[in-house]
């Protein structure tokens, strides 16, 4: 509800009469006119006398009035803002100054109505009694003028009655209210204008603030919609509501699969009151705060108190602004648990992958040395059984060293493989391995992985070329970037150049001023397909099974993002050769 102001106006009584009338002809109902003695400062006027004159929604005070107002000071503490209009004359408020002060030169005494209306009184009260007044005035004053405003009907006789006392010449001039109507008008529309102002700032506070905590609730809404755990999402939610409502208590009760899970203590009262609420919301016991739900679609995920808001007196507009953002909120809490639900999907998918190629590539050398066994031991049994019978010759013992020659061999190449393969599979799983760290220098590094390389990579065919500052050292492990250089290398020899005479590889090594490592490994092979790019970094795909499991590139691509929080991209088309872009952050 708006607060009702009123601009008092306060003169003495001689202009009361007229101030109200130019209040009524302008028609302002919150504009209000009070009138003190005319005493002219004999004795002066005081702060109490005026404050007794006031009315309780008085909200500024204007005085107006000459000598009266001489010997004010400064108005006391709690009483309203005052404006002091301080005239030359008094009369300058019903006449204009020229005709003021034209009419006091040429020895006129100015009266008004209101003082004319009681002139035996005010004669009194300047020390006279009527009878003995004329002379006083004889020796100073003219004439009699009186500045006619037009409201008392009586005036003519009550002049002529005065002129009779005085035996002085009386003269009217006819002024009306519109000089005071004018003056009035100014100062009623100057208070107006602070008003507008003051309220205008007032406002403009209340935007600002409003602003701001829209600002800070939309910079939540943005976090709660980045959130990536529910834990995190009802953080975000509990800190959003603590910003906008202010409450002194506030608790969430989680709800999965209509399971209950507290996420903090909630008060026994308040707890069956969250057990109680069927609807979307309900009022707390006290009425101080209230209960939310927190919902998508037909799910519920949560329920949330409010309680002991900081202005009860605004719960109606607080829960409105509650029940606009619960939408967001359980949607927010949605998507966290689908995001939840989804890795441990992939996780699940992922594990099933590892396991099937992790069999699968066991499985053709075990197999191999299962049927070597089984062959070795079925020779061993018939060589027992001819030795038994006395009928073994010396071409069935040659025959059968032969064929345990044989078998142990291939049962050795096997288990061999086996314990590769797993040594392979141990250096895909990066995270779990411990790290090994030293300073370096790279390009020696990469010199010496061409070096093992060996006959692999015959010079007369492979022409490598290193773009390598041989003083750049890096703090990490050097076993990892044999690794990646070593599988990079092998790539290129059994895809790119797989079907070449001649090849080249271009490796080019750097730091840059962000102290990124930046590596770009490029060779001219035959290039990559499409839809074997898009695949190139999967665990277990290869595009010659003969010569390799498909872990290589996997190898690279987690020792690159996961042991060392960089990124690789591949870029390629068929015939156009590769390029391998590797960024590594040096701490």
């Amino acid at each position: 509800m708006a607060v009702t102001t009123t601009l008092c106006i306060l003169s003495c009584h001689n202009f009361q009469a007229e101030v109200n009338a130019a209040i009524a002809a302008e028609g302002w109902h919150d504009v209000v006119a009070c009138g003190f003695p005319a005493r002219c400062g004999r004795p002066p006027i005081s702060w109490d006398e005026l404050r007794s004159l006031l009315p309780d929604n008085c909200s500024q005070v204007v005085l107006l009035g000459r000598a009266c107002l001489n010997t004010l000071g400064a108005p006391p503490a709690g009483f309203p803002p005052v404006r002091i209009e301080r005239q030359e004359q008094c009369f300058h408020l019903v006449a204009g100054r020229t005709l003021v002060d034209e009419a006091i030169s040429s020895g006129a005494y100015l009266i008004t109505s209101t003082w004319l209306a009681d002139w035996p009184a005010q004669l009194r009260a300047l020390g006279f009694e009527p009878a003995q007044a004329g002379e006083f005035f004889n020796d100073f004053a003219r004439e009699l003028v009186l500045l006619d405003t037009g409201l008392d009907p009586q005036t003519t006789t009550h002049l002529a009655s005065l002129q009779k006392e005085l035996n002085l010449p009386t003269r009217r001039i006819a002024v009306g209210l519109d000089y005071l109507r004018l003056l009035l008008s100014r100062i009623v529309l100057d208070w107006r204008l602070e008003q507008v102002q003051r309220n205008s700032c007032q406002q403009n506070r209340r935007h600002i603030a409003e602003l701001a905590d829209y600002v800070a609730a939309m910079d939540l809404l943005t976090r709660l919609a980045k959130t990536q755990t529910e834990s995190d999402t009802i953080n975000t939610i509990e800190e959003l509501f603590q910003m906008l409502f202010a409450p002194a208590a506030l608790h969430y009760l989680r709800i999965e699969n209509d399971i209950q899970v507290p996420c903090s203590s909630i008060p026994a009262p308040m707890l069956d009151a969250l057990h109680a609420l069927s609807g979307e919301y309900a009022w707390t016991p006290d009425g101080n705060g209230f209960l939310l739900r927190i919902s998508h679609g037909e799910e519920r995920l949560g329920l949330i108190v409010v309680d002991h808001l900081a202005f009860p007196a605004y719960r109606q507009r607080y829960l409105n602004m509650a029940l606009a953002v619960t939408g967001i909120c359980g949607l927010a809490i949605a998507n966290a648990r689908n995001r939840r639900r989804l890795m441990e999907a992939e996780k699940m998918a992922s594990l099933s992958i590892l396991v099937a190629g992790v069999a699968h590539e066991i499985n053709t050398p075990l197999g191999v040395g299962l049927t070597a066994t089984s062959t070795l031991q079925e020779q061993s049994r018939q060589l027992a059984e001819r030795f038994s019978a006395h009928s073994m010759t010396q071409t069935d013992l040659a025959h059968y060293l032969d064929t345990a020659e044989t078998s142990t061999a291939l049962i050795r190449q096997d288990l061999e493989r086996i314990a590769h393969l797993i040594d392979t599979f141990r250096q895909v799983a990066v995270e779990g391995k411990p790290l090994d760290t030293r300073s370096f220098r790279l390009r020696a590094c990469t010199e010496e992985v061409i070096r093992s390389l060996g006959d692999r990579l015959p010079a007369q065919q492979v022409a490598v070329h290193i773009d390598c500052d041989p003083e750049l050292e890096i703090d990490s492990t050097p076993g990892d970037w044999v690794s990646i250089f070593t599988n990079l290398i092998n790539n290129s020899l059994r895809h790119g150049f797989k079907n070449q005479e001649r090849g080249t590889i271009n490796m080019q090594i750097s730091r840059d001023e962000k102290n990124l490592l930046r590596v770009d490994y490029r060779d001219d092979g035959a290039g990559i397909a499409p839809e074997v790019l898009s695949r190139i970094f999967d665990p277990f795909f290869t595009t010659d099974l003969q010569q390799g499991m498909g872990l290589g590139m996997h190898l690279v691509y987690n020792l690159v993002t996961h042991r060392m929080g960089g990124l690789i991209r591949c870029e390629s088309r068929p015939g156009k050769g590769v390029l391998f872009h590797i960024e590594i952050p040096l701490g």
